[in-house]
């Protein structure tokens, strides 16, 4: 693993530079140990098309949590098909039952951070679709940052940290990749059916997740801390 100084030097140098030079760097450095996580509900999939012509063999983990939109699991299949990505549907152990009526956060973590603390555990370098303006609990992430999971480092990398949500649509748009069909019905962030609704205009990305609970996040990036 590199040292913090060297991935401080890393992030500033990426910083002028298309995500795909990123991405093509942390593949080259970590072979067979990088993963991208991808719910394919946002800017997630300018990711996965850029890894396709970059490396397909690098595994996309999805959160299969039982409780997506229809719509997501077929977007998730066409799209996989489309690029041939390597995607590695991940599950909870057992099924915890309907706990979003009276334990969201619960619920998350039995669906989705268990699972995924799991899945990511064999990997060395993590990449995620997360922006800093799509919240505000994301308005420091970096393009590269070091983590600690379970005593050992894990390299996070969030190449599209300094986009923004029009970034997101102008790439798509250029490079005629399709994106998710509840995005056109008012859905800006999707995630499971109980804990999503649409957003009205003028509301943050992220207003429809947990909307009235006073939840803003599923706590996947909380199992690690930042060294």
């Amino acid at each position: 693993m590199l040292s913090p100084a060297e991935i401080g030097r890393r992030a500033a140098a990426f910083r002028d530079t298309p995500p795909e030079t990123l991405l093509a760097w942390v593949v080259r450095t970590f072979p067979r140990k990088t993963a991208l996580t991808l719910s394919f509900g946002g800017g997630g999939i300018v990711l996965a098309h850029m890894l396709s012509r970059i490396d397909r063999s690098v595994p996309v983990l999805f959160l299969d949590t039982g409780f997506h939109f229809p719509e997501t699991l077929a977007f998730k299949e066409a799209f996989a098909r489309r690029y041939g990505l390597t995607v590695v549907d991940v599950r909870p152990l057992a099924d915890p039952g309907p706990l979003y009526a009276t334990d969201p956060d619960r619920c998350c973590h039995l669906r989705k951070v268990e699972p995924l603390e799991r899945a990511i555990a064999p990997f060395d370098a993590w990449i995620s679709g997360l922006r800093r303006d799509q919240s505000v609990t994301r308005r420091a992430i970096e393009l590269l940052e070091l983590h600690d999971l379970g005593g050992r480092p894990i390299l996070k990398v969030f190449p599209l940290a300094h986009w923004s949500g029009a970034d997101v649509q102008r790439y798509l748009r250029a490079h005629d990749v399709p994106r998710h069909p509840l995005l056109d019905r008012g859905y800006t962030s999707i995630g499971c059916w109980p804990c999503t609704r649409p957003t009205a205009p003028g509301e943050p990305e992220r207003a429809g997740r947990w909307s009235g609970t006073g939840k803003t996040e599923c706590g996947l990036h909380t199992f690690t801390t930042r060294r």
